[in-house]
């Protein structure tokens, strides 16, 4: 029994009002984006709902699942759903299932340190993010069942081959880029489980970026970075192309394409070209550019602790680096990058609250929830 007015009396009272602020907080601000998730194809501009009304136009005329035609098969999923008759519905039942997929990766650490915050900070960007790209017909929808499905099945190793199997499939007939997203995955598991240093890590990824040139060049005869140039050739005069990602070297080659590989790999964490008057973009870099220093600070520490290495905060990791490095060479803006970066978001908050302090990570989630401020 604690006595009162001591320090550690104070000290656990200061706690238990923390938890319930946060949990209040937490309750609101995922009611207030349900709410606006209702709405967001009344109010938000068009450049936002094109997908939206590309997957609508589609209802009715599919029968049947084909290779490599995502929206098709976008509109049957939602049609097999029961989601095709109503879009409101849709997009509060799809933000309503992300959202408990928020809830279960983030555990907020009793002590309320930078480490803390800045995970509240990207609980709240998230939820924005989910309302706006959920909150409409959308291709994030089917993304968010594979990664959700990741969280789930990626503890043991039986797992993890299953959903390789699962993520394979699903390429085939929603958006092939997840074959080299699954390959990454295996080779970053392998990269953070061997090494102790981040040095290391890091010339890992400019080494894949290396790879995925040459194998462009090999197999396909194009540069690395061909699809993101023929999109965006047909999108230069465009007035909603303002985050249109440009290479900042020159092109053509395979040592010019992978250095600019490895340039645009780092804007994606840092994306400076967005640096403008516009609040909007500055906060947008703001977020991104601290989730990329805290990823890098967390990565570190495991590499340098000697505990498992093969838990569930690696494989997280292991799996957002890969999608990123994948990102990195295929989108065409910045736009679209958060929009398909959405549902790995919640990995990338269990991540961060796994080890709420960048010091101590890779210990088992119980203990971590151990006086945590859990949400409700």
């Amino acid at each position: 029994m604690i006595k009162a007015n001591t320090p550690g009396y104070r000290s656990l009272m200061i706690r238990r009002r923390n938890k319930k602020i946060v949990q209040a907080f937490i309750v609101l601000w995922i009611l207030a984006c349900l709410c606006f998730s209702l709405f967001a194809q009344d109010v938000l501009p068009a450049k936002y709902l094109f997908d939206a009304g590309n997957i609508a136009s589609r209802f009715g005329y599919v029968d049947q699942f084909a290779v490599g035609e995502a929206y098709d098969n976008t509109a049957l999923f939602y049609e097999l759903c029961l989601l095709s008759e109503s879009q409101h519905l849709a997009a509060f039942v799809t933000t309503l299932l992300f959202s408990f997929f928020i809830l279960k990766c983030g555990t907020f650490a009793s002590q309320m340190d930078w480490g803390a915050m800045h995970s509240l900070l990207l609980f709240t960007f998230i939820c924005v993010v989910s309302a706006v790209y959920l909150g409409q017909y959308s291709k994030e929808a089917t993304s968010m069942l594979i990664t959700m499905s990741f969280f789930g099945l990626s503890n043991t190793m039986r797992g993890r081959v299953v959903w390789m199997l699962i993520a394979c499939i699903y390429a085939t007939y929603f958006r092939a880029y997840w074959v080299p997203v699954v390959i990454l995955y295996i080779y970053y598991g392998f990269v953070l489980k061997r090494s102790r240093s981040i040095v290391v890590f890091l010339s890992s990824i400019a080494i894949a970026i290396l790879l995925l040139a040459l194998a462009f060049k090999a197999i396909l005869g194009v540069d690395l970075a061909y699809y993101r140039y023929m999109v965006n050739d047909t999108r230069t005069y465009d007035a909603n192309a303002n985050t249109m990602i440009v290479p900042l070297l020159p092109t053509g080659g395979i040592g010019l394409e992978w250095l600019n590989g490895v340039v645009q790999y780092l804007l994606m964490f840092f994306p400076i070209p967005l640096i403008s008057g516009n609040p909007l973009y500055l906060a947008f870099v703001a977020i991104i550019g601290s989730i990329g220093v805290r990823i890098f600070m967390i990565s570190r520490a495991i590499l340098h602790s000697d505990l498992d290495r093969r838990t569930l905060q690696t494989e997280c990791l292991a799996l957002v680096v890969s999608f990123v490095t994948v990102q990195s060479i295929f989108e065409p803006d910045y736009g679209s990058y958060i929009r398909h970066l959405l549902p790995m978001l919640p990995l990338v908050l269990y991540v961060m609250c796994v080890g709420s302090s960048p010091w101590h990570v890779g210990k088992n989630v119980a203990r971590n929830r151990e006086g945590s401020l859990a949400t409700p």
